[in-house]
């Protein structure tokens, strides 16, 4: 940085704190009242908490979660749950990379070849690319960087995550639940003795 440019801006702003906690505040009461009051629920809510950083920041394998989560509850309520808390690490990711990308020490990054070359076909057909990229297992990571730096706007970002991810859970926990049927009990038990 030379002297009297500007500063980056800070990775996180008064906005974007006030949008977490806009959606975690509501996310912990719910949380709590699953707890307390639908206790047979309890195990969906851990999932959902292990879906925002398994779909975001962290690799963490989130299709076995989402298929043992299909052994105990309707497929349905799954997908919409791992929908959910997709949006939530959508939002969290397309934030923290759209700042990074602001940041100028990744200018060189953003204008490598690769980068540009991938912003160029990404801007194709973006919704949609995002779309195949989160329904098929075709790794998303790219995803998450490419939509940002190509400037994607957060709404569209997440709404295509979401729509091609739901699907997905779905046939997953349907998996889930086709295990369940041929294998008897015995893999709901193994769960329920892994998740209290």
């Amino acid at each position: 940085m030379v002297e009297g440019d500007p500063p980056n801006p800070p990775l996180v702003g008064r906005r974007t704190l006030l949008l977490t906690a806009a959606v975690l505040v509501p996310a912990i009461l719910s949380t709590w009242i699953m707890w307390r009051l639908l206790p047979e629920w309890w195990k969906l809510t851990s999932f959902f908490w292990y879906s925002i950083p398994g779909n975001s920041f962290l690799w963490l394998p989130h299709e076995p979660a989402v298929i043992a989560a299909g052994l105990i509850y309707e497929p349905i309520w799954v997908a919409l749950v791992g929908g959910l808390a997709t949006a939530i690490a959508s939002v969290i990711d397309h934030l923290l990379f759209t700042k990074a990308f602001q940041m100028d020490r990744l200018e060189a990054v953003r204008r490598a070849k690769p980068v540009v070359t991938a912003i160029r076909l990404f801007n194709r057909r973006p919704w949609w690319a995002i779309v195949v990229f989160a329904f098929t297992p075709i790794p998303f990571y790219p995803m998450r960087l490419v939509a940002p730096a190509a400037s994607y706007p957060m709404k569209r970002y997440v709404s295509a995550v979401v729509v091609g991810r739901v699907p997905r859970y779905f046939l997953l926990a349907l998996g889930g639940t086709w295990i369940s049927a041929i294998g008897g009990s015995w893999a709901s038990d193994w769960i329920s003795r892994l998740i209290p």
